[in-house]
C-alpha cells in the first residue's frame, strides 16, 4: 500500500477500511480504476481529519461499516464544493439508506457487494444529476418549512499562534430528491421571495442546538451567525435574536452576528441603531466581504463593528494585483485603527497565510484551515489542528 506524502496532488485515493477482506476488495477496485497511490486510514475520525483539511481526494474507498454514522458526512466532504473532478466512492457492508450530496454529476458510487442494496438505498432519489437552479421556489420553501436546513461550520484561527478562535455557520438545504444544496443554490431565491428571516432563524436555531449539545460548546470557540441587512433592519431584530439565544442559554459574548453583503447599506443610521443594541448586549459584530467593490465600507467602519472580514477574492488577487494588495494594506490599517480585528477569508494555501501574516491580519478562514464541516466533525478537526497549529 503506497502512502501519500503530505501535500501531494489532489488525485490521491483515501481508503477507509475496517477489515482485511475489504482491503483486498478495495485493492482490486483501485487497480481497475488505474490508481497506484493512496492514503490508508482505519477509522472514521482519521478520515474526517484528512477530509477536513486542504487535501482533496478524487477517490474515496470506504467500508461503510467502519464509517458508521459519519458515512454521509464523509461522502459530502469528499465531493466538496470546490471539487472539479468526479469523485468515485466505493461502498460495502452497509444496508442503507443514505443519500448523496448534490450535485451528483461529480459523484460516482460503486457497490462492491453486488446484491443490489445500493440501488435499493438510492431508489427514492432522482436518477439524473439535477441542477438546483431548476428547483421551484415552492419546493425550496417547503424543504425549509419541513426541517430541511442543515448547518456546516467553517473554522477561523488566529494567525499569530494558530489558535482556533471561532466557527462560522454556513447553511445547507437537504432537498428530499436532490440531496444537499449549497447556499448559492437556495439562499438568493429564498431571500428574494421575502423569507430571509425564516432562513436566518432556521440556520441560527440549528446552530444553537448543535452548540448546546456540548460537542461544540466545550471547544471554547465563538459562533458566527450570518444575517442579511433585511433581517437586521426589522424593528424586532434585536428581540428575536435575543430570544433565540436565550432559548439555548448561550452567552451573547460567544456569538458574532455577521452582516452579509447581499444588498448595499444605503442608510447606515437604522443599521447603526440595532448594532449598537447588539454590541451593548455583548455580541460581536462582523462586516462581511470587504473588498474594492464594496462601495461604502469606510462609512460602515464608523458603526460599532468589532470584526472586518476581507473578501476572499481580494485576498486571492493580492498575490498578483498591486491594487488589491494596496487595498488590503489600507483596510487592515483602518480596521485596526478603529479597534477592529481583521479576518481574511479564502486562505487556501501557505503562501496566502504568510501574506496575510505580513499584513498583520489577525485571523484566517479558508480551505487551508478547514472546509465547512458537519457538527460531528468539528471536534475531530479541532483536536487534529491543535496538534500542529501553524501551517507548514
Amino acid at each position: 500500500m503506497t502512502g501519500e506524502p503530505e501535500g501531494t496532488a489532489t488525485t490521491a485515493l483515501l481508503m477507509l477500511s475496517g477489515n482485511a477482506g475489504w482491503i483486498e476488495t478495495a485493492r482490486a477496485q483501485a487497480a481497475c480504476l488505474g490508481l497506484t497511490r493512496f492514503r490508508a486510514v482505519e477509522t472514521a475520525a482519521e478520515a474526517a481529519t484528512l477530509l477536513s483539511g486542504n487535501r482533496s481526494y478524487s477517490h474515496l474507498l470506504m467500508d461503510t461499516a467502519a464509517a458508521g454514522p459519519l458515512l454521509a458526512d464523509l461522502i459530502d466532504m469528499t465531493v466538496g464544493e470546490a471539487a472539479s473532478q468526479t469523485t468515485t466512492v466505493l461502498l460495502a457492508s452497509a444496508d442503507g439508506p443514505f443519500r448523496l450530496p448534490c450535485p451528483r454529476s461529480r459523484l460516482r458510487v460503486i457497490d462492491t457487494r453486488g446484491d443490489g442494496w445500493l440501488a435499493h438505498a438510492l431508489a427514492s432519489q432522482s436518477a439524473e444529476a439535477a441542477c438546483a437552479a431548476d428547483v421551484p421556489i415552492s419546493q425550496l420553501l417547503a424543504t425549509l418549512k419541513n426541517g430541511g436546513l442543515q448547518a456546516r461550520y467553517q473554522p477561523v484561527v488566529c494567525i499569530a499562534d494558530g489558535r482556533p478562535a471561532g466557527i462560522e455557520v454556513l447553511a445547507r438545504l437537504d432537498h428530499p430528491e436532490l440531496g444537499t444544496l449549497a447556499p448559492d443554490s437556495f439562499v438568493p431565491p429564498i431571500e428574494t421571495a421575502g423569507f430571509a428571516w425564516d432562513l436566518a432563524q432556521g440556520v441560527a436555531a440549528c446552530a444553537l442546538r448543535d452548540w448546546r449539545g456540548d460537542a461544540l460548546a466545550r471547544l471554547g470557540l465563538r459562533l458566527t451567525l450570518n444575517a442579511p441587512l433585511e433581517v437586521l433592519l426589522r424593528p424586532d431584530a434585536f428581540d428575536r435574536i435575543e430570544a433565540l439565544r436565550g432559548e439555548q442559554g448561550i452567552a451573547a459574548a460567544r456569538i458574532v452576528v455577521e452582516l452579509t453583503e447581499t444588498c448595499p447599506v444605503t442608510d447606515p443610521a437604522p443599521l447603526g441603531r440595532v448594532l449598537t443594541r447588539l454590541r451593548a448586549a455583548g455580541y460581536g459584530l462582523a462586516m462581511d466581504d470587504v473588498g474594492p467593490s464594496m462601495r461604502n465600507h469606510e462609512e460602515l467602519m464608523g458603526l460599532p463593528f468589532t470584526i472586518l472580514k476581507l473578501d476572499k477574492h481580494v485576498v486571492r488577487d493580492s498575490a498578483t494585483d498591486p491594487h488589491a494588495a494596496r487595498f488590503l494594506e489600507g483596510a487592515v490599517t483602518a480596521a485596526h485603527g478603529a479597534g477592529m480585528k481583521v479576518i481574511a477569508e479564502g486562505v487556501e494555501d501557505v503562501a496566502t497565510w504568510n501574506r496575510m501574516a505580513a499584513l498583520a491580519v489577525d485571523a484566517a478562514q479558508g480551505f487551508l484551515i478547514a472546509r465547512p464541516l458537519p457538527a460531528a466533525i468539528v471536534p475531530i478537526w479541532h483536536a487534529a489542528w491543535c496538534q500542529k497549529r501553524i501551517p507548514a
